[in-house]
């Protein structure tokens, strides 16, 4: 049997300091997380793949024995918001843009990709997924605004 100040402890950074705690806490955590990123880290910066492998890493140890996709575990939808963004030029659009894609197919998730949710980490692996499509979204906007 797990220690209370175990389960308080994954509660606490799971939820991302309770911001899972909140309804609607992946889209907050996802916000948060964006802003976070946008104003302390550059995109495309050896900082920002150490903290994202350290999230990540952080995430799918969280998220080991969860059964199911919990609404308060959202340090998911952090990794997920780094992916989105990876590689993409700094900007306020980018940001907005991004967030709402990649919340988009988060919540309202493609027939495979809830498939994924069902596999080990699969919670984690998910928003992975929707995060490499809101990317690639993110790419095919930049490509038709050069054009």
């Amino acid at each position: 049997m797990k220690r209370p100040e175990t389960i308080a402890w994954k509660k606490f950074i799971g939820s991302f300091f309770y911001a899972g705690r909140i309804k609607g806490g992946g889209s907050y955590t996802s916000i948060i997380a964006g802003l976070l990123l946008y104003y302390f880290l550059g995109w495309n910066s050896l900082s920002y793949l150490i903290v994202f492998a350290g999230f990540l890493l952080l995430s799918i140890l969280l998220s080991y024995n969860l059964l199911d996709d919990p609404s308060w575990f959202t340090l998911d939808e952090l990794v997920g918001t780094m992916v989105t963004f990876a590689f993409h030029t700094k900007s306020i659009p980018t940001l907005l843009i991004g967030l709402v894609i990649f919340r988009l197919f988060d919540i309202f998730k493609l027939p495979f990709v809830k498939r994924v949710e069902k596999l080990n980490f699969g919670i984690v692996l998910d928003d992975i997924i929707s995060g490499l499509i809101a990317s690639c979204f993110l790419s095919i906007i930049y490509l038709i605004k050069r054009l």
